[in-house]
């Protein structure tokens, strides 16, 4: 005789949503005794690889200069040009204007954007999570947005580590997150002038005498300056036009 496996519930019918706790209520849930023994242990991990990530992201401009200066330490300028080497010099600096700097400068901010908040978010969680102050109440939550950057994903991308307590410490931080993790115009002009510096750093390397360091040392100073400038309107932008929060899942 044949025989029958039992009718699996389906997980998106009518029925299985209605009993189904909302992410809200499962973040306002208490956490567990082991949860709560448990938890200083796995925020210190998730603390340290986001702030290797984070110094890793900070180090990513110096590649360049580091680049051409452990190759070639002795080369100046006027060795490219006595070498013949002044239209390939000037196409790649044509290239680096309209390719590089702009993808490079957003990335060089872009990233640490991402990842030095949510190591920062990390570490007071840690302190929080030691804290009896914090003993009944989940850390953080994990929201969903399909404004960030992530992987091709049919539904939202989640972010995780948003505070379920917010203060002037953690809204201040995740604003900061969001501003690297939502592309945006502001950011990507915020960039370029980074990404200028990033090539700018490299002129030391190829201008001989203290004079031309000094002005490349000013050059670069100055398109710093522009991209904090940048990025503080960027921010204020960012925190005027702040979206409601969505209740999530805590942990």
């Amino acid at each position: 005789m044949p025989s029958y496996s039992p009718m699996k519930p389906n997980r998106n019918s009518a029925a299985a949503r209605a009993t189904r706790r909302p992410r809200s209520d499962r973040a306002a849930t208490p956490p567990s005794a082991v949860g709560r023994a448990l938890r200083p242990f796995g925020y210190l991990l998730i603390a340290v690889v986001w702030t290797a990530l984070g110094a890793i992201t900070l180090l990513l401009p110096a590649a360049l200069p580091f680049g051409l200066w452990s190759t070639n330490p002795d080369r100046s300028a006027q060795d490219l040009v006595a070498g013949g080497a002044v239209l390939p010099v000037l196409l790649f600096a044509v290239f680096a204007l309209v390719v590089l700097v702009p993808l490079l400068g957003y990335a060089f901010v872009a990233l640490p954007l991402a990842s030095i908040p949510l190591a920062v978010l990390s570490w007071t969680y840690v302190v929080r999570s030691l804290s009896p102050r914090y003993a009944g109440e989940r850390l953080s939550s994990t929201g969903w947005s399909r404004n960030v950057i992530g992987p091709p994903s049919i539904g939202a991308t989640a972010l995780s580590l948003l505070p379920v307590r917010l203060t002037p410490w953690t809204r201040f931080w995740t604003d900061l997150m969001l501003l690297g993790w939502r592309p945006s115009r502001a950011l990507f002009v915020a960039g370029y002038p980074y990404g200028l510096a990033t090539f700018a750093a490299a002129g030391w390397l190829y201008t001989p005498g203290p004079v031309g360091t000094a002005v490349w040392g000013v050059v670069v100073a100055a398109l710093v300056v522009a991209t904090v400038a940048l990025l503080v309107r960027a921010f204020r932008q960012r925190v005027s036009g702040r979206p409601a929060p969505r209740a999530a899942a805590g942990s």
